[in-house]
């Protein structure tokens, strides 16, 4: 019995060492190199917790690596010795083991096999982290996060190209622009006409395009509508004018550039309101600085050419040429010299020229092209502000309901006045609404020295509950505008990031989440917005998107809305007191000689 178990034991042994030598001899580098691939495990993945499942793992990897550094690493030793052990008695004295791979050749193979690990686990541990990451679903309880610049696109509306024709629609509203799946909003006309509006954005955003939809409807609803235009819009004043045909009311077209007859700013002025008007215009109010004492008398001035005769104010130039104003030609020289570059403008001292009255009276509008560069245009726009103002006060509100008058200001800054801003508070009870339109808040603060920059903003910010915010380029304004918004509360997340044996640096596979809040609307949104998109800020609600388009016009000849003169108003402006140099035409030059002309001599 015992030599039969000696025999199957003595059998078995052969074949073992049989099959191991047979493994060896054809595939021995290939085990080597899978003995390199695990050796690295020993230290990589070494459990530094308690964990059964890594445990486990470790153990297996221990053991495969011992065996095929046997069978392969080791083998021309491992294979000898294994024989000699188990049938030393059985082999012949003479009998080796031939292996086609040396020792230190397949030791080098395992030597790859390491350094192929470690490789492999650099490359592949990020790739599997982000592979991780990426199909990972997170919980749906997380709230808002903040947002990335990168990818603000996913949380802005597209830029949408469409009719707004279709949409005007007064018994619903006022059309301010699709939403964000391109259904139509409207906003209460009696809300648009009691409230001002502020449309801010950077050139190009759109803010031309939306104030041209909002007062299209406006000259619809029968208001009566100012556009005072410092830089000449393209198309704006073509838009209003069809505006006017469409509604059946007047259009008048004033530039005050041109040296025509068109309007006359003193037209039935009283003399309280000519004090202001010159006041507003020459900036003649206390500023704070040393010029206040100089002041003094160009206020005085004022005081005393605003209770001139009537035909002697019947126009700026003709209360230019008064008497009394030439009597101050060198003691007041300020206002003097004022009063002489408005007098010398033709499109503000029409006799009989158009009256602002009856846009007041009758609807329509009146479009006003201004300058951004010549100063006595712009002293001639912030006085026309300030005249129209001045009419929306003496209207009567107890016997009548005033006509709705809307007031857009382009470029908002060339038309700030101190009587503009505080008449900015009291205006809505007017009947009037102004529509003011800039680029950032720079612009108001960049206003006359008689203003306080902060009072201006604060004043705007107040009064105009109703704000369009186009794409902005300037930080800061944008900050200003995302405050406006509010904050709201959001997940900001924590993560770990962990450093392996390897070197590599992966993110845990938990996180931590803590609150935190950002704006409503914040500055990425506002810096990268789409053109023709747009926030709408409201007293009503929250601020929320709006697409625009412009309204499609045909360009035409614009014609001014001139006055012809009478012949001696035409002729005020000239100064007869003026020498005038007499040339003959006929005489040549060259035919007088030096001794010929008549030399004085001081005496």
């Amino acid at each position: 019995m015992l030599e039969l178990l000696s025999k199957a034991l003595l059998s078995a042994s052969f074949h073992t060492i049989s099959s191991l030598y047979k493994i060896s001899y054809s595939s021995g580098w290939i085990w080597a190199l899978l003995a390199g691939l695990l050796i690295p495990c020993f230290y990589f993945d070494k459990p530094e917790k308690d964990l059964e499942s890594s445990s486990i793992a470790f153990r297996f990897s221990v053991v495969f690596s011992l065996i095929f550094i046997a069978i392969g690493t080791l083998s021309p030793i491992t294979i000898p010795a294994l024989a000699k052990a188990l049938l030393s008695d059985h082999l012949p004295a003479n009998m080796t083991f031939s292996f086609p791979l040396p020792i230190w050749c397949l030791s080098l193979i395992t030597i790859i096999g390491i350094a192929l690990h470690v490789y492999l686990r650099r490359w592949l541990t990020p790739k599997h982290n982000e592979l991780k990451m990426k199909i990972t679903q997170k919980t749906k309880l997380a709230r808002n996060e903040k947002t990335d610049v990168r990818e603000i696109a996913t949380h802005l509306p597209t830029t949408e190209h469409y009719d707004p024709m279709k949409y005007i629609d007064l018994k619903r509203g006022v059309f301010i622009g699709l939403d964000e799946l391109r259904y139509p909003q409207y906003i209460p006309l009696e809300t648009w006409q009691t409230q001002h509006a502020d449309i801010i954005g950077t050139t190009g955003a759109g803010k031309g395009v939306a104030s041209g939809i909002l007062l299209y409807q406006s000259i619809l609803a029968d208001e009566g509508v100012f556009v005072l235009d410092p830089k000449n819009d393209e198309w704006a004043p073509h838009l209003y004018r069809k505006a006017c045909e469409d509604a059946g009311k007047p259009f008048y077209l004033i530039d005050l550039n041109k040296q025509e007859y068109q309007i006359n700013l003193l037209a039935d002025i009283t003399t309280d309101q000519l004090e202001e008007l010159l006041v507003a215009g020459f900036s003649l109010a206390e500023k704070g600085d040393v010029a206040d004492f100089y002041r003094i008398d160009d206020r005085k001035a004022a005081r005393v050419s605003a209770r001139l005769d009537e035909s002697e104010r019947k126009t700026l130039r003709a209360l230019f040429n008064s008497e009394y104003v030439q009597s101050i030609a060198e003691n007041i020289k300020a206002f003097y010299g004022k009063l002489e570059e408005l007098a010398g403008l033709d499109s503000i001292n029409a006799v009989n020229g158009v009256s602002l009255q009856n846009i007041f009276d009758e609807g329509g509008c009146c479009y006003v092209i201004g300058s951004m560069r010549n100063g006595k245009i712009i002293a001639a726009q912030r006085m026309l502000l300030v005249r129209l103002l001045q009419i929306a006060e003496t209207r009567d509100r107890i016997h009548t309901k005033p006509r709705p008058i809307a007031i857009f200001l382009d470029e908002l800054k060339y038309h700030l006045s101190k009587p503009a801003m505080e008449g900015l508070g009291a205006a809505r009870d007017k009947g009037v609404h102004i529509i003011m339109a800039h680029q950032s808040i720079a612009d108001l603060k960049d206003c006359p020295a008689d203003l306080n920059g902060d009072a201006v903003v604060g004043a705007v910010v107040e009064n105009a509950k109703f704000k369009l915010v186009y794409k902005l380029q300037d930080p800061d304004t944008a900050k200003w505008v995302a405050e406006m918004s509010g904050t709201i509360l959001v997940d900001d997340e924590t993560r770990k990031v962990e450093t392996s044996k390897a070197l590599t640096e992966s993110i845990a596979s938990d996180r931590s989440i803590r609150q935190a809040e950002r704006n409503f609307i914040d500055t990425n949104m506002l810096l990268n917005l789409p053109k023709f998109v747009s926030f709408i800020y409201s007293a009503e609600s929250l601020p929320f998107a709006s697409l625009i388009s412009p309204i499609r016009v045909q360009k035409s000849e614009l014609i001014l809305s001139t006055k012809p003169q009478p012949e001696d108003d035409q002729n005020m402006n000239n100064n007869e007191d003026k020498d005038h140099l007499d040339f003959d035409d006929n005489v040549d030059p060259d035919d007088i000689e030096i001794d010929d002309l008549d030399w004085e001599e001081n005496e």
